[in-house]
């Protein structure tokens, strides 16, 4: 299953890392079921719809909605927790590896991305050894990097359902091998209301859930699945009256042994906000101290604004530059300060 994440939903969407009956993939492309969940902004359709058309047949399509009446619902709609979602998207792989004849059929036009067949010296859109746009692809072409080099510049636009990104946030970047030599921030995450009876305002235990749950994704994207839905497991049960301190700190003490701290040090550094090791660590702390009654635990602030976030991860690798915006949580507390440029 791939899950394409609108307003309110990206926190429970986390806790189905830990379910056994289904595997959240990170591309469309490896999925047979896409899970729609939220409210998808206008603005988002078009991609949503080519994320759609990514998944190989047969596909089908779930949206989980807050009960509320929804323009973005494809497929059949669902309402409820977890475990209602998870019913709903078994049903669904079920029926459409059953009778593949139900697959979805394709939402954009089958088009090629630029005209290409006739054009150019030998007719493939080429203009020669380098230029055109071969096969309908637009060449990488050199540019000064940063160091005064001459190396390919590589334009890409990433999100807005990007895994590792938060939901609804784009942004364009130039990369030469693996540096972020321009970022260009389009738009923000999507912001919006959580889903209803979804980390009330009365549950004392929300802060830690929301740190448990920016948790299981911080994982993920490292590539610590096994250990990030447990992750998932443990914000799926924090409730009030339910003592978590145990197994989160066996959660934690398992984290050290893997290098994961080793490999943030020194990562995305920010005058008053330090490195990503010190940002995890703090959030670590904040977790640890909400599930023990702790009622600021959990609550930490970007410490970044959406409009500083071009010069804070230009000239960092991609690699880098997303465990950087990982460790900032923006989706769970969008940077909206500033203006992006």
């Amino acid at each position: 299953m791939a899950a394409a994440i609108g307003a309110g939903a990206w926190g429970p969407v986390q806790e189905l890392r830990a379910c056994d009956e289904l595997r959240l993939v990170t591309t469309p492309r490896h999925a047979t079921v896409l899970l729609v969940a939220g409210d998808v902004p206008a603005e988002h359709r078009q991609a949503l719809d080519r994320v759609h058309d990514q998944l190989p047949h047969p596909r089908a399509v779930v949206s989980w909605t807050a009960g509320q009446d929804s323009s973005s619902v494809l497929g059949a709609a669902v309402t409820g927790d977890v475990d209602a979602v998870v019913t709903a998207v078994v049903e669904a792989h079920r029926r459409v590896t059953t009778d593949p004849s139900s697959s979805t059929p394709d939402r954009r036009p089958d088009v090629e991305p630029n005209e290409w067949r006739g054009v150019g010296p030998f007719g493939q859109g080429g203009e020669g050894m380098m230029g055109g746009t071969p096969y309908g692809r637009a060449m990488a072409m050199t540019g000064d990097d940063r160091d005064g080099l001459a190396l390919d510049q590589l334009h890409l636009t990433l999100g807005p359902f990007l895994d590792p990104l938060p939901p609804g946030m784009v942004m364009d970047v130039t990369l030469q091998g693996e540096v972020l030599q321009e970022v260009d921030l389009r738009l923000p995450p999507i912001g919006g209301a959580p889903f209803p009876d979804d980390l009330g305002a009365d549950d004392t235990s929300a802060p830690a859930r929301r740190g448990l749950r920016w948790l299981a994704h911080a994982l993920h994207v490292q590539g610590l699945d096994a250990d990030a839905a447990r992750a998932a497991r443990l914000a799926g049960r924090c409730r009030p009256g339910v003592d978590l301190v145990p197994p989160f700190r066996a959660l934690r003490r398992r984290l050290r042994w893997t290098g994961l701290r080793w490999s943030l040090r020194g990562v995305g550094s920010i005058d008053g906000a330090g490195d990503a090791a010190g940002r995890w660590d703090a959030r670590l702390d904040q977790i640890d101290a909400g599930l023990a009654g702790d009622p600021v635990g959990g609550a930490l602030p970007s410490a970044v604004s959406w409009g500083a976030l071009p010069d804070v991860l230009e000239g960092l690798t991609l690699t880098d530059a997303v465990t950087t915006l990982v460790s900032f949580d923006l989706a769970a507390q969008p940077a909206t300060h500033g203006s992006p440029r």
